[in-house]
This record gives structure tokens, C-alpha cells and sequence, in this order.
């Protein structure tokens, strides 16, 4: 737990640093700085793009952590500590797989024309862009990690449980019309740890982080719970050690590198979609299923051993065949 608005201000620069958080918190720092006399009042006012006299009014209150959330720090409820685990350990897993996804880029393709750039930032539905010497676009990658199993996949799409893996059709559909309307691959590249999910994910996480991630479910006043939750799985995921979990996300890691890795084209998706319909989007056979499942997606399920390739055999391809050699095998199927 946050104990006190001290607290909060500490933890708030051991997190963010000098970057601002989201409002109102990016009062925070600067406020306390200038009760401590490290800077002045306009600086102050400068650094959290407010006015001078807000900031003032801040400063001299008797509680200046208390004036800017409105109120007292409110007591994490169970209900809200269980939403930002496994909200943030879903987050931590999936930052973990796009730091593993980097080292086997660069330990298979290496250092060729082919450079990997992050997407993440735009936080839209590309992790990663891939250009060619010229500085060209080439084709996008989507990272999807899976850890909970579909204990039913036998019964119900065909598949065993260890070999099935669920895609939302909305996110097929999407990235197909991406492809088409850019003229560039988009690839889903899946990884997948049984157990691993963001409910154990976040089990071992800080209280403290927890209860800062929560605070915008806690109080209205408090934005952005988005951008909190990812500079925390930032923070986590470079210095493990500052919160004492390196051997915990070490471990994670680990387990995710080690894992089997697959790559599935858009094009590739849709074709298994429209082929195997009935066969393995079985929530189409079930009477008012949206109506029954409000918050499920329609989910298309593919074998992973089957109907996906691995990842390393796509690298290869890329960097011994180069983007021809890849289109090519992209337009017939292969991957």
C-alpha cells in the first residue's frame, strides 16, 4: 500500500523520474520541489504547465499531495487490487515477450538491411515495423502472447488444449484490411506459456505499485490509468532489482524465451477462417451467444503445430531470401 502522501510523491518519481505523469499527479513532483525550495513557484508552474497562482495555492496548503488528488490517498480495495494485478501483470508479460521477440530478431536476422522498429508508442494494434535499406516499410508484426489453455478446445473446435490457440476475428478482419489498404504484410507472431497469464503475472508485484496503478479506478480525479500501468511495467521490466523481483521476472523471462514461437500472416488467417468457419469459431453454433457471453469475442482457433509455422523458419526466410523470397512464400501460404 501507498502509506501517506509522501509516499506517493516518492514513488511517483521512482517511477516516472522527470517525466510527468497524468494528471493531476504531474503536480506532484514539481509542488514538492518547491515546498522543499529546490526550485521557485514559477518554475514550478512552468515544469507542470499550470499557473503560477494554482501552484502557489498547492504549495502553501497544508497538505500539497492532499490539495492536488482532492482528497486523502483512498484505501485499495480487493476488488481494485485484483483488476490492476492482472491488468498489470498481462502488461508485464506481454512487455517481456516483445523484449524476447527483440533478442531472437537480432540473434536470427542479425545486423542486415532488415531494421526492427518499435510501434509500441503509437499504442494501436502494431508492436513492431519492419524497414528495408531504403528506409522503405515493409511489413508489420503484431506480438500475441497466450497462457490460459481452452480446457474445452477438444470438444468444441477439434483441437487439444496445448495446440490451440484463440484470435479474435474483429483483429483478423482488421489487420487484413490494414495489409490491403497498405500493400504490406502484417504478420501475428504468438507465443505462449500454459499458466503464465496476467492473474499469476501479477501475484508477486509491489503492493505499492499495485495501489498507485489502482488509483484512477479509486478516484475520479485521477486519469490516465493506461499510461500509469505502462511506465509501471516499464519500470519493472528494465530494473527488476530496484523492487526486488529480478529473480521473479528473470524467471518469466526465461520461460517465455524458451518457449515455442509461431508466425501467422493475416492472409493466412483469414483463408483458415473462411475455410474452417463453422469448424473452429464454435461460439457461431451457439444460440444468443453474444446475448449469453456479453463480454466474450468471437474468437477463431488455430492449431498451433498445424495451421501456424515456427518463428525461427520465418526469420531464416527473411534473412537468407530476403523481403522477395518472404512475399513469395506469404502469397502461397506458407506462413
Amino acid at each position: 500500500m501507498i502509506e501517506g502522501e509522501a509516499a506517493l510523491a516518492a514513488l511517483l518519481i521512482r517511477v516516472f523520474g522527470l517525466e510527468a505523469p497524468p494528471k493531476p499527479l504531474h503536480l506532484v513532483q514539481p509542488a514538492i520541489r518547491a515546498v522543499t525550495g529546490e526550485i521557485t513557484l514559477a518554475e514550478a508552474a512552468k515544469i507542470a504547465g499550470t499557473t503560477r497562482s494554482r501552484m502557489e495555492r498547492i504549495v502553501v496548503s497544508p497538505n500539497p499531495v492532499r490539495a492536488i488528488i482532492g482528497g486523502e490517498i483512498p484505501v485499495l480495495t480487493l476488488e481494485a487490487e485484483r483488476s490492476a494485478r492482472q491488468s498489470l501483470g498481462q502488461l508485464l508479460i506481454g512487455n517481456l515477450a516483445e523484449r524476447a521477440f527483440e533478442q531472437i530478431y537480432e540473434s536470427t536476422v542479425g545486423t542486415t538491411e532488415l531494421e526492427l522498429r518499435d510501434d509500441r508508442g503509437r499504442r494501436g494494434e502494431t508492436d513492431y515495423l519492419v524497414f528495408n535499406g531504403q528506409g522503405r516499410q515493409v511489413f508489420r508484426l503484431n506480438i500475441k502472447f497466450h497462457g490460459s489453455q481452452f480446457q474445452r478446445a477438444q470438444e468444441l473446435v477439434g483441437l487439444r488444449p496445448e495446440d490451440c490457440f484463440a484470435l479474435a476475428t474483429y483483429k483478423i478482419h482488421a489487420a487484413l484490411r490494414r495489409q490491403e489498404s497498405e500493400h504490406l504484410p502484417y504478420i501475428f507472431v504468438i507465443v505462449g506459456v500454459p499458466g503464465l497469464t496476467g492473474a499469476s503475472g501479477g501475484m508477486n508485484l509491489p503492493s505499492n505499485l499495485v495501489h498507485l496503478a489502482a488509483l484512477p479506478r479509486l478516484m475520479r480525479a485521477v486519469t490516465g490509468v493506461r499510461q500509469l500501468e505502462d511506465r509501471i511495467v516499464d519500470t519493472l521490466a528494465a530494473t527488476p532489482r530496484e523492487f526486488d523481483l529480478h529473480e521473479v521476472i528473470e524467471g518469466y523471462s526465461n520461460l517465455i524465451r524458451k518457449a515455442d514461437w509461431y508466425v501467422l500472416s493475416a492472409r493466412r488467417a483469414d483463408k483458415l477462417l473462411r475455410d474452417m468457419l463453422f469448424e473452429r469459431a464454435y461460439a457461431l453454433r451457439v444460440r444468443a451467444f453474444a446475448r449469453n457471453y456479453s463480454r466474450a469475442e468471437l474468437d477463431m482457433h488455430f492449431s498451433l503445430s498445424g495451421d501456424l509455422s515456427p518463428l525461427t523458419r520465418f526469420l531464416e526466410v527473411l534473412r537468407d531470401d530476403g523481403m522477395p523470397g518472404l512475399v513469395s512464400r506469404l502469397e502461397r501460404g506458407t506462413f
